[in-house]
């Protein structure tokens, strides 16, 4: 089965079945629910999609964003725990992903010169290679991915996204 298939069957199972068995609990709102999941499946779609885009170079998406946050620093090196909260992806096991972006040459653990407890990240020169290589294919598309909305409907997305993340921040207790 194509994957379109799997993706149009997920989906329909979603907006079919969601609906009609949340209906018996008062507090079940379908517009809520349905933006909610498609959030979701949306992101499960993007970050399949993604994951493709950059596993060719022999990382994951975590990888990768370890190598961004590291080249995009100011001395191209971080604290691990700094990596652990700026990382988009799951922080569940930061030191195997480093373990991992080390064994493959690409980063470095360095001790801090001012604390030779604290353990800094350094991106190495074939980390940086690696994203030169990469970035221009990635950028392109999550452009032709974005190409769907203008760049007025983008800034809307974009301010209802944080919208969203500041609600779910006041609403976690």
């Amino acid at each position: 089965m194509p994957e379109t298939d799997k993706i149009d069957q997920r989906g329909e199972y979603y907006w079919s079945q969601v609906k009609k068995h949340g209906v018996k609990y008062p507090e079940f709102n379908w517009p809520s629910v349905e933006m909610f999941l498609n959030l979701i499946y949306t992101y499960d779609v993007v970050s399949g999609h993604s994951a493709g885009k950059i596993s060719p170079y022999g990382i994951t998406r975590a990888g990768f964003g370890v190598l961004m946050i590291l080249s995009r620093s100011q001395f191209k090196a971080c604290k691990q725990n700094e990596i652990s909260q700026l990382l988009l992806v799951s922080r569940a096991n930061i030191t195997g992903l480093v373990d991992s972006l080390y064994r493959q040459g690409l980063v470095e653990r360095v001790n801090a010169t001012h604390d030779r407890r604290i353990n800094m990240i350094k991106i190495l020169p074939k980390g940086e290679k690696l994203l030169e290589d990469l970035l221009p294919g990635y950028f392109k598309y999550v452009h032709d991915m974005c190409s769907v909305f203008t760049s007025k409907e983008k800034k809307i997305f974009n301010d209802l996204l944080t919208r969203l993340r500041n609600r779910t921040s006041e609403v976690k207790g």
